[in-house]
Order: structure tokens, then C-alpha cells, then sequence
């Protein structure tokens, strides 16, 4: 579609020995009435910290991520306090404002706008999730801390859900996100919603993980024939992704081109993670590490979170 012929028609004897006539202004309004797109998703660094340290990061965030927070500045009028969309609903309830996500499979900037209109530099992106983190912060990014207006460290941004401890999935429950009134830097937010069928997930959850898929067994340093044995007997299927150890075994990467590896009974799995409904992700290395690279050791104990 050529845009351009949707401009306002402006002949020279509109413009002519006037600043700002009606022409003049149908034209500025058309010009700047265009968006810009959205900035390109960052691409996976070569090498993953061993997941102890991800597990915490994102735990943290699920409860409360820490974050410092304020209004952005809309001209000399200020944002609104509140907006209303088929997508979302933005209201301000004492100093937080409160965000009800109406429509989970919503384009991503119909919730940006959402945001902007009350002041508030915040992307929001819901993606599918495994079912034990659906409704939950899955990860956020933005410029924090030394970016942000100072005196206000600590502020908090959240989930939840409206009404209050409903169960999602059931009629009338919808995912909330909560961001305190005076959020003053950008922040992308993550949060899991339920997945579609023959969706994956956009999470990185363990399937041993209570809740999960392979909920009470131990998959990991156990062979493959031993986890699809288990897999098969729970109906499930499985693919591998084969991975690379790091230097000292602290974290490991995923060689593109190792994927068509034929993966051998005798191989070891490191960490199963939830692929799609139905479908695990073993991840795999032919030999016996000295220590698990996913977790840079031994595998916390405890599978309840």
C-alpha cells in the first residue's frame, strides 16, 4: 500500500505567505500521526549461565521484581490515570496502576499503548507458558537502577490476577500486572499465558518441577533410554537438544550445526524442560560431565519451585 496518497493535499497557494494555515496543519497532523516499529528482539548469547543462577533471577521476579519506577513525562498536562481498550485496562488504585489484561493474544503495542497513555514506558509481552507459570512474570528487562529518577529505588512491578487468587483459565479471571504510579525508565515485561494448542513455550521451566510434566522423578545425569522410559510410560514424547559444555563447566552453549547429532540411549541428560504440551526438551551431551553445566554442579534438591 503506498502511503503516501493517504497525506493531506496541500497546494502552494495554501502555504503561501502563512505559517500555519488549516492545510498546513492537516498535513503536520497526517505526518506525525505514523508510529515507529517496534525495536528487533536481542539474540541469545553464545554461552547460558548455569541455571542456579537463572532459576533465582527469575523467582525473584515471579514474586516481585525489583525495579525503580515513575511517571514519564507527557507535556505540561501529564498522562491520564486511566485507559480502557478490547485488549487491556490501565487504572491507577492509590499509587499503583494496575493493568488487566482482557485479551492475552493481543499485538504486543496494543498494550504498549495502553501504558504510554498513562505515563508509563512499558512493553508488555505476554508469551505462552508451561502451566506452572502462567499468570507469572517469566522475565523482565529495561534500564533499572542508575537509569532511573533517584530517590525512588525499590519500587516493584508484579502479577497477579483480577479478581484477587481467582484461578486463570476459569471464566472471569484475568492476568494483572501492577507497576507503582512513579515508574520513571523503560522495562520489558514477560508473562507466561496459556499456550494454544501445538504452541511452544516461551519459558525456560523445568518439566521436573512440581506441576510440570515429569513432576517426582529425577531426570538429570540419568541416561536417555532412562528418561524416555519414563516419558513413554507418562504418554509423552521427546526431542533432544544437544549442548556444549563451557570452560570449568560453569554453563554451557547450543551449537546450531550439533542438532543433528543421532542421540544414543547411553547419552546423559543434564535438565529436562517443558518443549509444548505433551513434549519434553532432554538436554543431552554424549559423555559424563564431571558436574552438571546447566547448574554449574549438582541440581537443587528441592523440585517444588
Amino acid at each position: 500500500m503506498n502511503r503516501l496518497k493517504h497525506l493531506a493535499r496541500v497546494s502552494d497557494e495554501d502555504l503561501a505567505g502563512r505559517a500555519s494555515g488549516a492545510g498546513a496543519r492537516a498535513l503536520l497532523s497526517s505526518i506525525t500521526a505514523e508510529e515507529p516499529g517496534p525495536a528487533d528482539a536481542p539474540k541469545r548469547p553464545a554461552w547460558s549461565r548455569p541455571r542456579r543462577v537463572l532459576v533465582s533471577a527469575v523467582a525473584v521476579a515471579g514474586l516481585a521484581a525489583a525495579a525503580v519506577i515513575g511517571p514519564a513525562v507527557l507535556g505540561e498536562r501529564g498522562p491520564a490515570t486511566s485507559y480502557a481498550s478490547s485488549a487491556i485496562d490501565i487504572r491507577l488504585r492509590g499509587d499503583v496502576y494496575v493493568a488487566v489484561i482482557k485479551d492475552p493474544l493481543a499485538e504486543y503495542a496494543e498494550y504498549t499503548k495502553g501504558f504510554q497513555a498513562v505515563g508509563l514506558d512499558v512493553r508488555l509481552e505476554p508469551v505462552p507458558a508451561s502451566p506452572t507459570q502462567v499468570g507469572e512474570i517469566t522475565g523482565m528487562s529495561g534500564s533499572f537502577g542508575s537509569a532511573a529518577k533517584p530517590g525512588t529505588e525499590g519500587r516493584t512491578i508484579g502479577s497477579g490476577t483480577e479478581p484477587a487468587g481467582c484461578e486463570l483459565g476459569q471464566e472471569g479471571c484475568a492476568m494483572t500486572i501492577t507497576v507503582e504510579h512513579d515508574y520513571d525508565a523503560h522495562a520489558v515485561i514477560r508473562v507466561g499465558r496459556a499456550a494454544q494448542p501445538g504452541e511452544k513455550y516461551q519459558n525456560a521451566r523445568s518439566a521436573m518441577t512440581k506441576g510440570e510434566m515429569l513432576e517426582g522423578f529425577r531426570a538429570d545425569e540419568k541416561t536417555v533410554g532412562e528418561v524416555l522410559a519414563e516419558a513413554r510410560r507418562r504418554g509423552l514424547k521427546a526431542v533432544f537438544e544437544v549442548i556444549t559444555p563451557a570452560p570449568g563447566y560453569d554453563g554451557y552453549g547450543v551449537e546450531r550445526d550439533k542438532q543433528s547429532a543421532d542421540v544414543g540411549d547411553d547419552w546423559i541428560v543434564w535438565e529436562v524442560q517443558s518443549e509444548q504440551a505433551g513434549v519434553l526438551r532432554l538436554m543431552v551431551t554424549k559423555e559424563r560431565l564431571p558436574k552438571n553445566p546447566v547448574y554449574g554442579g549438582d541440581r537443587p534438591a528441592d523440585l517444588s519451585s
